[in-house]
């Protein structure tokens, strides 16, 4: 495929996919999947106006715990963390195996809010309902690793690489450490 005049190649089949799918919210204000999906299109393109798409599908679908994360993630992408916080709270309520929910919940208790412990009780919450959620297997060591705790940090670690032998962050933090020994 050429690239076309702005070096992007496919903008014009993106562009023709957007407009594709606002046709259809305008014959079906109530079709939420196309709201989601113009949400995933823009967010592809790091532009916050996914933000009004995914909410307008949560209006449509507020106890859709899959819509729901939609936003919620989108909204910790674009640093609204305490919004992301609330729907992915909110999701749990809905289905409490939503392990996904509880990873992001890490996540974000980690990285934005510097809560080590609160995240590691996310992390393990997630684990106990998937035990080979190799993501959450990885922000745990990554957490003992702050803290730390090598040994922990490479026992985590080594489940992700378990679950996932290519999972390659899992892998290079794990031989950064055995290396550092």
């Amino acid at each position: 495929m050429n690239p076309e005049k702005d070096g992007r190649p496919g903008k014009k089949y993106m562009d023709l996919t957007k407009s594709s799918y606002e046709t259809a919210v305008q014959q079906d204000p109530a079709f939420y999947e196309a709201y989601l999906m113009l949400g995933s299109l823009y967010q592809s393109e790091n532009n916050k106006i996914c933000l009004e798409y995914y909410k307008t599908a949560v209006e449509l679908q507020p106890k859709n715990a899959d819509v729901l994360f939609s936003l919620a993630y989108a909204q910790q992408v674009f640093e609204q963390p305490d919004d992301a916080l609330r729907l992915y709270r909110k999701m749990i309520v809905l289905d409490t195996t939503y392990y996904q929910a509880l990873n992001q919940i890490g996540v974000i208790k980690q990285h934005n809010f510097k809560e080590i412990d609160s995240a590691i009780y996310y992390y393990n919450s997630a684990i106990q309902t998937e035990p080979m959620f190799v993501e959450a297997w990885h922000n745990l060591g990554t957490c003992y690793e702050e803290r730390g705790d090598i040994t922990r940090a490479l026992q985590s670690y080594a489940k992700a690489l378990k679950y996932n032998p290519e999972f390659t962050l899992s892998r290079e933090r794990a031989d950064n450490l055995k290396n550092a020994r």
